[in-house]
């Protein structure tokens, strides 16, 4: 069955619902997924593409950079074609995930920013290399249609609806912005489900050379790590991954370019890991407190300019970064919690955030920055909905554990039964063999 075939598939779909029933935390949004799905609201959209008929055009939107003033530009597709293309790029990942090397862990089955983190401090001596950090410069946008298509066609070349379709997609000038309709280069449309599959494709060459160096490096879409055992090594290899961007027509963001000494530690993917801390990076960390301090200027705005109360302002603070923090926001389907909670292993910039969020709470609920705003307790907070990170942390990590435990019951009697085997000369069939030879070959490879 090739990929557009099984857009149409209602079992591929049930497979994709039970895939994104483990990611997405909104009802609602679940909900929705699965009254399309029920609905075949899909079908309409894959006739579309299989007769040829032109698709719609994406909406330009501008948007705001997570916890920050910065902006950027996204292209979003209309429903149902969004959700179909969601279920493209899901297909797109697994079945050509054998492209790429294991440095990159952006949009890949099984691998996670946890696993990113973690096979880093397990190379030996990596906490005495140094370290080197850089984030593409609009990468998703700024990729030149001219060399990515070449690439696109190369690696679809034993499908040619699916290639055809695609390049039709990206090569299509046109966008919509408010009622008018633009021309513009785009890139890749971030903001657009395939565009994970195509950020991933597009560096695959040097993430490949970077892996075939043995030179530790890793790869999350466009933030990429490496290190080397001398300062002197890591310019050269720093300069070495500018050429590879710059032959693909890309540069890098001065202000996210980082040289890190060895005791210093290093910051990749938010997290920052010194010596055998894993916390969260100090930039994230300030990000995050300077759209809280903005949120509680705007409520208090709210609050003063209506007849709303500072109990109403505090809960509209609350449902904002429970939302952010605790659950899946609908544009990521991964909440700040979900990305760090599974690595970090102190909960010290929890108790900042905490103490923080708390602060603004006090001011929204009092009116005030005196101290008089101290008279509104924790307790009063808790009674308006706010929910303490370090709790959720612990909570969390207390899960993590009991989930470990079942598992490892679990390898034990494995191992105990295939003792037993043994010893009353039963011999394992050669698939099991073959499937734990497999999978020991990868855990080695990983």
């Amino acid at each position: 069955m090739t990929i557009l075939e099984a857009l149409s598939s209602p079992e591929i779909w049930e497979a994709f619902f039970q895939y994104k029933s483990g990611l997405i935390s909104s009802r609602g949004e679940l909900d929705a997924l699965r009254a399309f799905i029920d609905r075949r609201a899909y079908l309409p959209v894959c006739e579309r593409i299989r007769s040829g008929a032109p698709m719609s055009l994406p909406r330009r939107v501008v948007i705001s950079k997570l916890y920050s003033a910065k902006k950027r530009v996204v292209y979003v597709y209309p429903e149902p074609e969004n959700t179909v293309y969601k279920l493209l790029t899901w297909l797109l990942l697994r079945r050509y995930d054998g492209l790429f090397s294991p440095g990159l862990y952006s949009f890949r089955p099984g691998r996670t920013a946890k696993d990113a983190v973690r096979r880093l401090l397990a190379i030996p001596g990596i906490r005495g290399m140094y370290a080197y950090k850089v984030d593409v410069s609009n990468y998703f946008n700024s990729i030149d249609l001219d060399r990515f298509l070449p690439l696109l066609r190369e690696v679809l070349a034993e499908d040619p609806a699916l290639c055809a379709f695609l390049c039709s997609l990206l090569s299509e000038p046109r966008v919509l912005d408010g009622g008018k309709v633009l021309t513009e280069q785009k890139g890749i449309m971030a903001g657009t489900p395939q565009s994970s599959f195509y950020a991933n494709l597009f560096l695959r060459d040097v993430d490949a050379a970077f892996h075939a160096g043995g030179i530790p490096y890793a790869r999350y879409s466009d933030d990429i790590i490496l290190f080397a055992p001398t300062e002197e090594a890591l310019r050269a290899r720093s300069e070495e991954l500018r050429s590879h961007l710059a032959a693909k027509g890309l540069t890098v963001n001065p202000s996210k370019e980082v040289y890190y000494a060895p005791e210093e530690g290093w910051t990749f993917l938010g997290f920052c890991c010194a010596g055998g801390s894993i916390d969260i990076a100090p930039a994230t960390l300030d990000k995050l407190k300077a759209k809280m301090r903005r949120k509680t200027r705007a409520l208090s705005r709210w609050r003063d300019r209506t007849d709303h109360s500072g109990e109403q302002a505090a809960r509209a603070f609350i449902r904002i970064f429970n939302r952010k923090l605790l659950e899946a926001p609908s544009d990521s389907e991964l909440s700040w919690s979900r990305w760090f909670f599974p690595v970090i292993n102190t909960a010290d910039s929890l108790q900042v955030i905490d103490r923080y969020a708390q602060d603004c709470l006090r001011t929204l609920v009092s009116g005030t920055r005196t101290k008089a705003r101290f008279n509104v307790r924790y307790e009063d907070l808790k009674a308006l909905g706010y929910r303490s990170l370090v709790h959720a942390y612990y909570d969390h990590k207390k899960a993590e554990k009991n989930a470990e435990a079942p598992a490892a019951a679990a390898e034990t009697g494995s191992a105990a039964g295939a003792k037993a085997g043994a010893e009353a000369g039963c011999v394992p069939s050669t698939a099991a063999d073959t499937g734990s030879a497999a999978g020991a070959k990868a855990g080695a490879e990983e």
